[in-house]
């Protein structure tokens, strides 16, 4: 999983499983296994040996996407091409499917889990620290008027048809047409329909601003953070979205935008549709972005770029998983600390550095979480109440 100079454990499993293991890599994968005082490595592998899971592996394929990734399994181990019987083919190829479920974390993974309707999250006692819980994210959020009134929201408060409140919410009355901000904090989501019938998803630590009524020239909102819209698409009414000096005009559609504080970058990411983006304020043309293809806005020079993607990766969180491809650390330690709200530090600056490919269940407990990026990176993870470290394994 992690990019590193030394094998990759996930092929070495392959040649293990189909008989092409040499001596060296041989003395590697025992010495993988034997660093690892928990047991788990060695758990891992015993499964990994076993038949009928590996069947059972390959029979689930269909809940991830590996085809593309057997395909380069097979170029990169140089499976022989010699005829075998049907059974051994199932295992070989479930084989190579589950080493590479291993070091991707999507041997792992269950069905989807869609924003609105969540895993039940189950929560981790923080070793030394009875009364300290680190938890997966939940629905919830807070609504703001602009006369400073707010309340508290979650699963069961869901905002539809115009942005009312619930009718068994009055304890704050909206009497006219007005400013309101939706605050989505740590360790929340939440999702919104605004008066158009436009969907929003919100990710955590996000804000979404945006009248009651839009007008009837057009409809104009406001976000930090991160948000996944699907807007519902008026010929003489367009809709536009700002973000950290950046102005997103969409012509019904649905893409993604994160503008976190941390974040050097605005990436407004197309999913289908057409969108087209400026600097807010100014006259300067438009750039239009086709499907799989992101704008990277830098917020300290104001440059603006153009980059492929796969919308798959940038909007998994709304699917309910972490999805990273060349991802540092760093990076997926922000992404994790937001949702499962905690603090945490390096040991070791370098290991910030280190680039990560995988998946992780956005619904899974605490240590799920870090046991998957355990397995698969030479890291380790000691937690004292809130706060996290993330060192070099002893």
């Amino acid at each position: 999983m992690p990019e590193t100079t030394s094998p990759n454990i996930a092929i070495l499993i392959s040649k293990l499983l189909t008989g092409t293991l040499s001596e060296s890599e041989t003395r590697y994968l025992n010495e993988w296994v034997t660093a690892d005082t928990t047991g788990r490595r060695a758990a891992l592998l015993k499964m990994m040996l076993d038949n009928d899971q590996l069947t059972r592996e390959y029979r689930q394929r269909t809940l991830v996407d590996i085809e593309s990734a057997l395909r380069e399994m097979k170029v990169r181990i140089s499976i022989a091409q010699a005829p075998v019987r049907r059974k051994r083919r199932t295992i070989m190829a479930a084989a190579a499917s589950a080493a590479l479920l291993i070091c991707s974390s999507l041997w792992y993974l269950g069905r989807d889990v869609s924003l609105s309707e969540p895993a039940a999250p189950t929560a981790v006692a923080v070793p030394g620290d009875t009364t300290s819980i680190i938890r997966p994210g939940i629905t919830k959020a807070v609504l703001w008027q602009s006369s400073g009134s707010s309340m508290q929201l979650g699963a069961n408060d869901p905002i539809t048809s115009g942005n009312k409140f619930p009718a068994t919410r009055q304890d704050i009355c909206l009497t006219s047409p007005e400013e309101l901000c939706l605050e989505v904090p740590r360790g929340g989501e939440f999702k919104i329909i605004l008066e158009d019938s436009t969907e929003v998803w919100l990710n955590s630590e996000s804000t979404l601003r945006y009248p009651e009524t839009f007008s009837p020239g057009e409809r104009r909102v406001e976000i930090t953070g991160e948000a996944y819209f699907a807007i519902h698409r008026e010929e003489d009414r367009p809709f536009y979205v700002e973000s950290n000096g950046m102005e997103i005009k969409v012509y019904g559609t649905t893409f993604n935008v994160r503008s976190y504080a941390d974040d050097d970058n605005t990436y407004t990411t197309l999913e289908t549709g057409s969108i087209s983006l400026k600097k807010l304020g100014q006259k300067s043309a438009e750039i239009h972005l086709s499907p799989g293809h992101q704008a990277i806005f830098n917020k300290n020079d104001s440059t603006l770029t153009m980059a492929t993607v796969n919308p798959e990766v940038i909007t998994g969180w709304r699917h309910g998983r972490f999805v990273f491809e060349g991802q540092s650390l760093r990076s997926i330690m922000q992404d994790l600390a937001r949702w499962y709200d905690f603090k945490f530090e390096f040991t070791d600056p370098a290991l910030a550095s280190t680039k990560f490919n995988g998946n992780i269940p956005r619904y899974a407990d605490f240590n799920t979480a870090i046991t998957i990026l355990e397995n698969c990176g030479d890291i380790s993870f000691s937690i004292t109440g809130n706060k996290v470290t993330i060192s070099h394994p002893q």
